[in-house]
């Protein structure tokens, strides 16, 4: 097992953490049916939350080529698979087996919680693409920040001011529109690198 390998097991199993947990609580929601009052901004943060978990999965391919993986690196990268569980833990809310479910309420209860993680973490990738990118010699990364920056901007926004709806909402569609224009513009296809006998034998 290469150290890619063994070392992103671990990022791994924190990703499909955060993941079942968002895809859990949508579950619950949809069981709990009329019961439930919807508020469309706390499941846009879910989603979000739950998008950003599948960048950052695939953006750490992008990690493949890497051979020495020192104690700081693994560190940094596992507070972030983490800092992303948070997110997404702290989006979705507890949906009891009985019981009316308010999440307009939820939202404007804890919203600024989520809304807070979701900017740190933005944040985070931000410096992420700009400082590891040039590390590694990963010109993309620091592409990427055309859309991160923007969603660091609107995701400190919505932290600020929670009780302002079009604030919310605005701060939804730009994070949506910059997250569409990411997968389709800036994140790079999945490529395998050959390997040197591959190569020899090509030769």
């Amino acid at each position: 097992m290469h150290a890619f390998d063994y070392v992103t097991v671990l990022f791994s199993f924190v990703y499909a953490l955060a993941i079942a947990h968002v895809l859990a609580t949508a579950g619950d929601m949809l069981r709990a049916g009329r019961r439930l009052i919807f508020s469309w901004f706390n499941a846009g943060w879910m989603l979000l939350s739950l998008v950003c978990v599948v960048a950052w999965w695939i953006g750490v391919w992008d990690l493949r080529a890497q051979k020495v993986w020192d104690m700081g690196t693994i560190g940094y990268y596992f507070v972030m698979a983490c800092a992303l569980y948070l997110q997404a833990r702290l989006a979705c809310p507890p949906i009891p087996a009985d019981g009316p479910v308010d999440l307009q309420a939820y939202h404007r209860r804890e919203g600024r919680k989520y809304t807070t993680a979701g900017a740190i973490v933005a944040l985070a990738t931000a410096i992420t693409n700009a400082f590891g990118g040039q590390a590694q010699g990963l010109a993309a990364w620091s592409a990427q920040n055309q859309a991160i920056i923007p969603m660091v901007l609107a995701a400190t926004a919505a932290a600020v001011f929670t009780r302002h709806r079009w604030v919310q909402a605005l701060a939804l569609l730009v994070q949506g529109t910059m997250w569409v224009w990411y997968f389709a513009a800036l994140q790079p296809p999945l490529v395998e690198q050959a390997s040197a006998t591959g190569l020899r034998a090509l030769g």
